[in-house]
């Protein structure tokens, strides 16, 4: 039976994989705000193909980092090259 997976990236997006025989997963759908979208694309796959698969869900986890958090600010001045040592 194929297994779907959706889990939480480390920003907060969910996204749905599906496991292949060997293991490995395959990237389906990516970018969810929430959970239930993600288990909606699943299920939604599930029905065009015409397959049945057990679907996983991770419990939801806070984010490490926010996309904000890492941007550089507008008024970052680029630092000057240097010489190694310097």
């Amino acid at each position: 039976m194929l297994k779907l997976h959706i889990t939480q990236d480390d920003y907060g997006d969910w996204m749905v994989s599906v496991e292949n025989e060997d293991g490995l997963l395959n990237l389906l759908a990516y970018e969810f705000a929430t959970s239930a979208k993600a288990v909606e694309h699943a299920n939604d796959w599930m029905k065009e193909r015409k397959v049945q698969a057990m679907v996983l869900i991770d419990p939801p986890r806070p984010p490490r980092a926010t996309r904000a958090a890492l941007a550089a600010p507008d008024d970052y001045p680029k630092p000057e090259p240097r010489k190694a040592g310097a």
